[in-house]
């Protein structure tokens, strides 16, 4: 006959298999529950271009939905000071003649004078794996370029940003895309220091061009 001891030590023992045989079920169906999650959010499909219908011209405009963002460090002015570039990949539908077209959005948190307007329109410099790409830029803004009630396309929210529009095919936008290296520069004097990748929107834009002739 066992002694109380050894009885009491074989009944410790069977409480924890006892607890884990009914916990067993719940952890393996939260387990399921939470595979079941993590493989559905993988599987979410990508998001599409927004597009929007321009109240004041009648144009449809279809943008990234995703900016590229540059930017360089201005240290000279303060610390964490920063002048950025971003740039808006967008395609306008007038009446069913398609064209494309690269925003740039100047700006800074600490130098005015980036986002000054300037006597003419900036010579925008896109380094792409090693290759200069310079879009033309238009005369003017398209009013359909501007901010309205239903669209920003991606204008920076502070109080003061120079945009400009340059012509550019889907062909270049593919390029830029997929290259590994990306910066930019404005071909200025005295403004021609370089701008790196700070937010990448590669795969934004990607997607952009694969839909954009």
């Amino acid at each position: 006959m066992p002694l109380p001891s050894e009885t009491a030590a074989r009944a410790a023992c069977r409480r924890p298999a006892r607890r884990l045989r009914r916990a067993l079920p719940l952890a393996l169906l939260l387990g399921g529950l939470m595979a079941g999650t993590l493989v559905g959010c993988a599987s979410l499909p990508a998001p599409e271009p927004p597009s929007y219908l321009d109240e004041r011209t009648g144009i449809t405009l279809t943008v990234v939905d995703a900016p590229l963002v540059l930017a360089r460090e201005r240290r000279d002015l303060a610390a964490n000071a920063r002048d950025y570039l971003t740039l808006v990949g967008v395609s306008r539908n007038e009446s069913g003649r398609i064209t494309s077209a690269l925003l740039l959005h100047r700006w800074s948190t600490i130098d005015a004078r980036v986002a000054a307007a300037p006597a003419a329109e900036p010579k925008l410099v896109i380094v792409a794996d090693g290759r200069d790409i310079r879009p033309q830029p238009l005369a003017e803004l398209p009013k359909e370029f501007r901010p309205s009630a239903t669209h920003d396309l991606w204008r920076p929210p502070v109080s003061t940003v120079a945009t400009t529009a340059y012509r550019i095919d889907a062909a270049t936008l593919r390029f830029i895309a997929e290259s590994r290296r990306v910066s930019a520069f404005i071909d200025e004097r005295g403004d021609d220091l370089p701008y790196v990748l700070w937010r990448d929107g590669r795969d934004a834009l990607a997607r952009f061009a694969a839909g954009t002739r």
